[in-house]
């Protein structure tokens, strides 16, 4: 159990692993509990990075933002002031 006195005759390697894990033992509860994650966020962020690495060479922050909407099949969200112009058409 974490919470009991720890043996003196464990490695310090050990001794700090336990120590991390009590730190961290409410997050570690929470994960079981709860059905939530942050594992499709974290692949969002990683296809970004490689389409980061591949796509070195777009000449304007517009075209890579484009090509990361492609990839994702999103739609550009449109400004505020072309939405209000199209509603006042």
């Amino acid at each position: 159990h974490l919470a009991e006195s720890v043996n003196p005759l464990i490695s310090g390697y050990m001794r700090t692993s336990l120590k991390t894990l009590r730190g961290h033992l409410s997050y570690i509860e929470n994960s079981f509990i709860y059905s939530y994650n942050n594992g499709r966020i974290e692949g969002i962020n990683n296809k970004i990075k490689v389409l980061n690495r591949v796509a070195y060479g777009y000449r304007n922050f517009m075209n890579y933002k484009k090509r990361i909407l492609i990839h994702f099949k999103l739609k550009p969200v449109e400004s505020n002031l072309r939405q209000l112009h199209l509603e006042a058409a």
